[in-house]
């Protein structure tokens, strides 16, 4: 809050800054708050006033926030978060609710939770909607501080301490490789696999994952030769090349090509995989998340 300055900072300034934030542009902003573009310009004088800060910088696009803004978004937006669920209608019926969640998950969890999620819908909830958004390990917990998102499914884990995480199913690598590959016929021992060139499947793009770590504790190295950015285009890789793969075995299950694939253990020790959904704390009360979190639940059971 300002110190220097006795500028009244009532809600609607708040949303001001929220949607300038969230569109980068003034126009848009106040399209969004159904306000003139003069009204969100005055506003944005009253809250640089307040805050002895520019805020927003003018660039070619629109406008650029400062490092001071940046750190005031997450606090007003939370803020505007928990306003609005304590002011928003307390009873939640899926029969006739209207709401919109955005879930953030890589295909390979899509692909689990797509087809049940809209049949439940058109059957029970038919005026809910749904929002999948792609989402890596790293950027999950920040799109949940921001109010990006609603919820994040996957192998995530956060130390932040307003971030809840409940355990949805495991899940365990295996090594795959097309049928016909040299190394299907016998048992794979490390050295065969540290020789094999590899894919790796990195939502990220960084050419390194828990086996690396895991060779590199062992003074070893692999080579490898591609990278994708879906689980579901690694197992059309396998099945067509001399490659082979650390791959998760429930989306090689899935996959139409999972009869052209050799699967076998792979040749070291390894932890299981946790898949977790993930929510900021401030959604923990409210009754349409927690509606759709106790579906998610109840999908797994059938996993």
């Amino acid at each position: 809050m300002p110190e220097k300055h006795n500028v009244s900072l009532d809600l609607n300034l708040l949303l001001v800054f929220d949607a300038v934030m969230s569109e980068l542009n003034v126009t848009r902003a106040a399209d969004k708050l159904s306000m003139t573009q003069p009204a969100v310009s005055k506003s944005l004088t009253r809250l640089r006033r307040a805050f002895s800060d520019d805020l927003f910088i003018k660039v070619q696009s629109g406008v650029k926030p400062t490092p001071k803004a940046m750190k005031l978004w997450i606090p007003i937006r939370n803020g505007l978060a928990e306003i609005r669920q304590v002011t928003e209608p307390s009873s939640f019926d899926p029969a006739t609710s209207a709401v919109t969640f955005t879930l953030a998950m890589n295909d390979y969890v899509a692909s689990l939770f797509a087809i049940p999620l809209i049949q439940r819908l058109e059957q029970t909830a038919p005026n809910i909607n749904v929002r999948i958004v792609p989402s890596t390990n790293i950027d999950a917990p920040l799109l949940l501080e921001q109010s990006e998102i609603d919820l994040a499914i996957g192998a995530i884990s956060s130390s932040k301490s307003r971030l809840r995480t409940q355990q949805l199913f495991t899940d365990h690598y295996v090594c795959g490789m097309r049928k016909e590959h040299p190394l299907a016929k016998r048992k794979l021992t490390l050295e065969q696999f540290v020789g094999a060139n590899h894919l790796l499947i990195t939502l990220t793009g960084e050419a390194t994952g828990f086996v690396d770590r895991t060779l590199q504790e062992k003074g070893l190295q692999r080579r490898i030769v591609m990278t994708v950015n879906q689980f579901a285009l690694a197992p059309s890789v396998l099945a067509n090349s001399d490659l082979i793969a650390a791959i998760n075995y429930r989306s090689v299950q899935r996959s139409p090509f999972a009869l052209a694939l050799h699967l076998t253990e792979l040749p070291f020790e390894q932890s299981s995989i946790k898949v977790c959904m993930m929510w900021h704390e401030r959604k923990s009360r409210d009754i349409a998340h927690s509606w759709l979190r106790s579906l998610l639940v109840e999908f797994c059971s059938h996993f």
